[in-house]
């Protein structure tokens, strides 16, 4: 890093607009910052009862899985090995449209599907979190 400082200082480059960065050990008061972090995310797994996750059926492929609420369709297919084609994953484009056989979800979309398509039972599986149990045509 010096080699190419000293090349920029003796061409005439305004160091202004030089950064530069290097990584060292990791501060003691990080690292155990980092640890109380790791045990707390651990923790929270744990508390997590069965009873507050949501079943996921894919109805065509025969499948389900059981998900947290704050999960996505789409991320529940994923745990699946299901590939649900999406594009945006922000649920603009409409490609991960699937039916919505029953239950509800709430879908967050940003105008990649159509009222009539919502009406039709449709969701965006990237953006659409179940309500409670659900089962998608896919």
């Amino acid at each position: 890093m010096n080699a190419v400082k000293n090349i920029l200082q003796q061409n005439g480059f305004n160091m202004a607009h030089y950064h530069e960065e290097s990584f060292g050990a990791t501060p003691v008061e990080i690292e155990e910052e980092v640890l109380e972090l790791v045990e707390q995310a651990e923790q929270a797994a744990e508390d997590v009862q069965q009873s507050d996750l949501l079943q996921v059926e894919f109805a065509s492929s025969g499948k389900s899985v059981r998900i947290l609420p704050s999960e996505t369709v789409h991320a529940a297919a994923s745990k699946l090995g299901l590939h649900i084609p999406k594009a945006c994953g922000m649920g603009i484009c409409g490609t991960c449209r699937v039916e919505l056989k029953s239950g509800e979800v709430e879908m967050e979309h940003n105008g990649g599907i159509t009222d009539e398509d919502v009406a039709d039972g449709y969701i965006l599986s990237c953006c659409s979190r179940p309500k409670g149990n659900v089962v998608v045509d896919f």
